[in-house]
């Protein structure tokens, strides 16, 4: 079976690929031009109708948001309108999830300040192809996974979640099957950005995408990075409590 390949795991420092993947450059677009969408109260609210939805379920004006040709980001060099989601599209249903997903985050999510990127970020990551999420908002190069953006999550310092809950939680995300994990994910989502962790929306739609053909190598990649990012966390406090000393 044909594998998919991230080498954008936990510890990478960015310095050794500090652009975007192509893969994912595509998927970045999509996630600005959502987040351009819900500037608009009424889109935003239209496409949160979508959330855990099969296509077919969400109402007409949540396919008008995704569906109407609209005018691209950069508009300064024109160029035709375009669809949020492109009509060639065969399954549509990934891309109607995380516009879903973005419309429903947390209020502090979706203001265009960009919050101070914490030090952890900052060194493994890299930022998002052009404007990207939130513009400065930085990830790693081959996509920042949820099993990591969990993790961090659970390595907040406030006890927001709690470890055993997370990797419940987790356990239970990569059992399912294309719809069972579409259903949880608006819960899992939710929990990590209430913590303050943002989401790499973008990877996440890449990996929805391969879901149905590539589920185990997504899954793979999604348990390795939470638990590489709990050890890599639980080493760095032991050095940081060694030099306390």
């Amino acid at each position: 079976m044909t594998t998919l390949v991230d080498t954008g795991t936990a510890g990478d420092p960015a310095a050794n690929a500090p652009q975007r993947s192509e893969a994912l450059q595509p998927h970045d677009l999509f996630v600005t031009r959502v987040i351009a969408a819900c500037r608009n109260a009424g889109e935003q609210q239209a496409l949160r109708h979508a959330l855990a939805k099969p296509v077919h379920e969400v109402p007409a004006r949540t396919h008008a948001v995704l569906l109407k040709p609209r005018p691209p980001e950069d508009d300064r060099h024109g160029g035709p309108d375009l669809p949020l989601v492109p009509y060639d599209v065969r399954d549509k249903r990934p891309f109607y999830a995380v516009a879903a997903l973005i419309a429903a985050r947390p209020r502090a999510q979706r203001t265009d300040a960009v919050p101070p990127q914490d030090a952890e970020e900052t060194d493994l990551s890299a930022s998002a192809a052009g404007a990207g999420h939130q513009g400065a908002r930085k990830f790693r190069p081959n996509g920042t996974n949820l099993g990591e953006s969990l993790a961090r999550a659970v390595t907040r310092g406030d006890d927001a979640i709690k470890e055993k809950g997370a990797e419940h939680k987790l356990h239970l995300m990569v059992r399912q099957d294309i719809d069972g994990l579409h259903r949880m994910l608006p819960s899992v989502v939710r929990l990590v950005s209430g913590t303050g962790v943002h989401v790499d929306y973008a990877c996440l739609l890449r990996d929805l995408r391969s879901w149905p053909r590539y589920r185990d190598d997504v899954v793979t990649r999604w348990q390795e990075s939470y638990y590489r990012t709990l050890g890599a966390e639980r080493e760095r406090a032991k050095a940081t409590k060694a030099e306390d000393r």
